[in-house]
């Protein structure tokens, strides 16, 4: 029996395991979508190349993706067929050329198919300050195939639209990065916290979060530490160097931890800590920050694409003199945990219904 609409989320990176920021918006958008007639297709890492990865030996696991799409358009069409009405939406967190070869076969096969391209920020923007020439040239071609092939594709801010018709000369729609509420559960760790802290949260392997971290030891810290000595800092997300920073006993580094027991850290934290350089996509740890009511201290890199609601929880600084006045604020003054404003723009529940009303799905 052929079913009426089914939804196929298309993922070149194992989004299951939750645990970093793409992954988390990818979930989050699945678990608002229809709750029958959808499924989630994604290319699971080997234990092979967790291991090249301590090794920064990569190539090895993108040949490999290359090869793998075949065996995923596969499973999407044994899948996708039971359906009258065929959407599929292709999450852009890994290279953008996975997703190119993928919408083709797709185009080949199926003429009559829905194709968003979820965007989680701007491929040839985060390429061209990462990789070398190669590899950025090939991600801006492909990146402007992907952005005409696309029935709907999109971006994650007004910030970005304007990016994407001035690099492509094309049209997007604006799909916000956000969290399901589901997501938002916490729960006490078993483990002891700090009675004081300040909390940053990413992955320490990414370029941009590595000199955030960096700069929050060898910089804020010493100034945070002589207006109180017993604040400490907790570092949560993966690949964090103990061993390089074991003399530095204020620190505090988790990995792996539960959604829910890092949600409590960042309620129970006196302020989450971002001084981002000039990186680029939307932060989602500053969304989930103010969804959950946290204090957040940040750059205006930190906050961009985030719509500038007026929130008494949220301190963007633009120089180190600012900086330091709002933390010795936040350290003197208890602040009234509010997310009500921020709940209408970055719930993933009230973004996806906005989209799918506006392209009329």
């Amino acid at each position: 029996m052929i079913k009426k609409k089914g939804y196929a989320l298309i993922c070149f990176y194992e989004a299951s395991c939750g645990g970093h920021g793409s992954a988390e918006v990818t979930l989050s958008l699945y678990e608002c979508l229809t709750k029958k007639n959808k499924k989630i297709f994604e290319i699971k890492k080997q234990k092979i190349f967790h291991f090249l990865e301590c090794y920064k030996f990569n190539y090895l696991e993108n040949i490999f993706k290359i090869l793998y799409i075949p065996i995923l358009f596969i499973e999407f069409s044994i899948f996708i067929n039971k359906f009258k009405k065929k959407i599929i939406i292709v999450e852009g967190a890994s290279w953008i050329g996975y997703s190119y070869f993928f919408i083709k076969l797709v185009k080949f096969f199926y003429s009559e198919i829905t194709i968003i391209y979820h965007a989680h920020n701007i491929e040839y923007d985060l390429r061209k300050n990462k990789n070398n020439f190669i590899i950025a040239f090939l991600t801006k071609i492909f990146e402007k195939k992907v952005y005409k092939l696309a029935d709907f594709p999109t971006v994650v801010s007004s910030e970005d639209k304007k990016q994407i018709k001035y690099l492509y000369n094309t049209d997007a729609y604006i799909f916000s990065n956000g969290i399901s509420k589901k997501k938002l559960i916490s729960k006490k760790p078993k483990f002891k916290v700090p009675r004081k802290f300040i909390i940053f949260s990413g992955s320490y392997s990414y370029f941009y979060n590595k000199l955030a971290v960096n700069k929050i030891i060898y910089k804020i810290m010493p100034r945070v530490l002589k207006i109180d000595s017993e604040i400490k800092l907790i570092i949560t997300g993966k690949d964090f160097p103990k061993d390089q920073f074991n003399k530095y006993t204020f620190i505090y580094s988790y990995i792996n931890l539960d959604k829910e027991n890092l949600n409590y850290l960042i309620k129970k934290s006196l302020f989450m800590l971002t001084p981002m350089s000039n990186s680029p996509g939307t932060k989602l740890k500053a969304i989930e920050t103010l969804l959950l009511g946290a204090n957040l201290v940040t750059t205006k890199s930190g906050v961009k694409g985030i719509e500038d609601l007026k929130s008494n929880n949220l301190f963007v600084y633009y120089n180190y003199k600012q900086l330091f006045k709002f933390i010795e604020y936040l350290l003197i003054n208890k602040i009234t945990k509010n997310n009500k404003k921020y709940l209408k723009y970055y719930l993933m529940e009230n973004i996806v219904k906005k989209f799918f009303f506006e392209i009329k799905l």
